[in-house]
């Protein structure tokens, strides 16, 4: 993918991520200082790419699911976490992986996951997570509740597969393609797993940054 290609699919995703809005091209166009027409014509291009779709008519653009993949193999710009964030983290950890658990909650404001094993979960943050605005769609609610409803089969699929932070999405997502997925394994031994669920329109940079602190 060309250069301008890359600064613009990051932009929509960056925004989208942000916002939860579809991207038009007059949002863009301040930004990378050429027309509006120019944009809609290197959306256009994106479009038939498939990185992008457009919702509705008459609506701006989201990423697709390979839109995201690619933003994540080439785009990403994890975020550190403070030095505040890192002893948060540690105290939390050290108390009790719950209490972990419930931090992330806090600061993510989607749900967190503890496997101790396949069939020993905690599961915390559901009001967050439906308080994103991805479920204000009923079919959308009625995807999640379906996933939390078979999560020991997801987690059993995954438990000694999960060897370092990874994040799932789409057919690679075990949960579900309506969602996805940052997993880590919080031991060298893989005795335990952390995992973020939610909308797959998430703060990957920023949550990305928390696991790798966690993990080092």
């Amino acid at each position: 993918m060309e250069k301008r290609s890359e600064q613009l699919l990051k932009a929509i995703v960056e925004l989208y991520i942000a916002d939860a809005r579809p991207i038009g091209s007059s949002a863009l166009a301040d930004t990378f200082e050429v027309s509006p027409a120019t944009i809609r014509n290197a959306m256009m291009a994106l479009e038939t790419e498939g990185y992008i779709y457009q919702p509705h008519t008459s609506a701006g653009r989201i990423p697709t699911i390979q839109g995201y993949k690619y933003y994540l193999d080439n785009l990403l710009s994890v975020t550190d976490c403070s030095e505040k964030e890192k002893t948060e983290l540690q105290t939390a950890y050290n108390k009790d992986v719950r209490e972990l658990a419930k931090l992330l909650v806090e600061k993510t404001n989607l749900a967190s996951i503890i496997a101790f094993a396949p069939s020993d979960l905690y599961f915390t943050g559901l009001f967050n997570l439906f308080s994103q605005p991805e479920f204000e769609d009923y079919k959308m609610v009625l995807s999640m509740s379906q996933v939390v409803d078979s999560l020991e089969k997801a987690i059993n699929n995954i438990y000694h597969k999960i060897d370092k932070p990874q994040v799932l999405l789409g057919e690679d997502n075990p949960f579900s393609a309506d969602c996805s997925v940052i997993i880590a394994p919080l031991a060298h031994d893989n005795k335990q797993l952390l995992a973020i669920l939610g909308p797959i329109r998430m703060d990957y940079n920023k949550i990305l940054g928390l696991f790798e602190a966690i993990v080092k």
